[in-house]
């Protein structure tokens, strides 16, 4: 999930997102208390402890995050604990993850994504937190339900495995330039499929067959069209598996439906083109006029002073619904786990004095003191940029499918199973009844594997 206006969340790396190595054996035997310990080289001398914290984040949500970093280490400089920071690139965060946990070298915590590490929950790649947490103050009555239960793994036994941070949407962000230009109202934004097409239309740029300005900002292949084909495939009626997680492609119709709608934008419609490969480029420099994106964006579009605003996912289909994700922190195991408490309580600070990180880095805050908070709609960020990101938040349900096989599943990836399939329909080298049905394949076998 490595997100910035420039180069977001790696397409080309994730697959490795979504692939768990060889090395995931080693990691549970060391889970299991069978694999040799290497020391960590970490500072514990003279009562100094250091706790070593990995990050995927980049660009401008590293930035304040950074900055939550470095708050607790300032708040904390006399009292003999302090965070490193270490960045791991995204695209390779999770094999160098299996790798540390194997050899007894894992960092002390680092990020997740709600919903997709069920196979790292049930290895013992990350720690399970309710005893940990029980004993360090942390607050979790102060968390929204729906944050706590995307944090839990069936496959653990329900428990938690990641201490929420931020709640986050796809919603649309809008250039209001190219809005006037069009001789549209920026205070009544689209509300359905219909206005939508109508928004797009009159403000995309055509020159002969060729389309210079996307209405809709999509790409040829890749998270865009695929995310895009998650949410409206959700909104007309599809799921990708049903609730008791036994059936795969539950209304399939639906899903075949949202193909051809996003086929359209490119073809029947031409409100967007195939020749965009960097969305948030093009987004930035007025290539696109409605750009659903999630809040990962904000900070850097507001840096570069893009003039842009923010509202509610259209309701396209029979049902007004986004995309989900939960971006939270998690343990890895140690040989000495006492060093347990001391992370605990470090993340118990950060999750305390998240403020700043959901006013300017990025999402809704999951806890609620936070959230009712006076201050919260007029400190960071102005509200037109990022109140569709918490409003939204209401009818974000397009979730991670909590299975072993779950990241072949998220509709936010440009090279999972899905996308893969999905590619084939965008460049017309597959129909629309063959990727549907290679879909429900795959994804019965998924599910069928726990």
């Amino acid at each position: 999930m490595k997100r910035q206006p420039t180069q977001p969340k790696s397409e080309s790396g994730s697959i490795t997102r979504r692939r768990f190595v060889k090395t995931a054996g080693a990691a549970a035997a060391l889970a299991a208390g069978g694999a040799p310990f290497v020391a960590p080289k970490r500072a514990r001398a003279s009562g100094h402890h250091e706790i070593l914290h990995w990050n995927w984040l980049g660009a401008s949500d590293k930035e304040v995050w950074s900055q939550m970093i470095d708050a607790f280490n300032d708040a904390h400089k006399d009292k003999g604990v302090q965070i490193k920071m270490e960045d791991v690139a995204f695209d390779q965060y999770k094999t160098k993850v299996l790798a540390s946990v194997a050899t007894g070298r894992a960092p002390d915590f680092g990020w997740g994504i709600a919903g997709q590490d069920a196979k790292f929950a049930k290895e013992g790649v990350t720690v399970p937190l309710d005893e940990i947490i029980a004993g360090s103050g942390l607050d979790l009555a102060d968390f929204t339900d729906l944050s706590l239960k995307a944090a839990r793994y069936p496959q653990s036994g329900n428990q938690l495995h990641m201490i929420p941070m931020d709640l986050m949407s796809l919603q649309p962000e809008i250039n209001v330039d190219h809005v006037t230009e069009a001789g549209l109202d920026p205070e009544s934004p689209p509300q359905d499929g219909e206005e939508l097409l109508a928004w797009a239309d009159a403000m995309s740029r055509r020159d002969g067959d060729t389309v210079t300005r996307s209405g809709i900002m999509m790409t040829g292949s890749g998270v865009q069209p695929t995310v895009t084909w998650g949410i409206v495939a959700e909104q007309m009626g599809f799921r990708r598996a049903s609730e008791d997680l036994k059936t795969a492609c539950v209304n399939p119709e639906a899903g075949k439906e949202a193909m051809q709608w996003v086929l359209d934008l490119f073809d029947k419609h031409r409100v967007s083109t195939r020749d965009v490969t960097d969305r948030y480029k093009a987004f930035g420099t007025g290539q696109g006029s409605i750009f659903w994106t999630g809040p990962w964006t904000i900070n850097g579009y507001v840096q570069q002073g893009l003039n842009f605003m923010t509202s509610l996912f259209p309701k396209i289909g029979k049902e007004r619904l986004t995309y989900f994700e939960m971006g939270g922190l998690e343990l890895y195991p140690q040989q000495d786990q006492g060093r347990y408490e001391a992370t605990m309580q470090a993340i118990k600070w950060l999750s305390d004095n998240s403020f700043l990180w959901t006013t300017v880095g990025r999402g809704a805050t999951p806890r609620k003191s936070i959230m009712s908070n006076p201050d919260y709609k007029t400190a960071g960020h102005p509200w037109k940029v990022r109140g569709a990101f918490v409003e939204g938040m209401e009818f974000a349900t397009a979730g991670e499918i909590p299975v072993l096989a779950g990241p072949e599943f998220t509709i936010y990836s440009g090279g999972n199973y899905l996308a893969k399939t999905l590619e084939g329909v965008w460049t017309g080298q597959k129909s629309i009844d063959d990727a549907m049905g290679q879909l429900q394949e795959r994804w019965q076998k998924n599910l069928d594997a726990g």
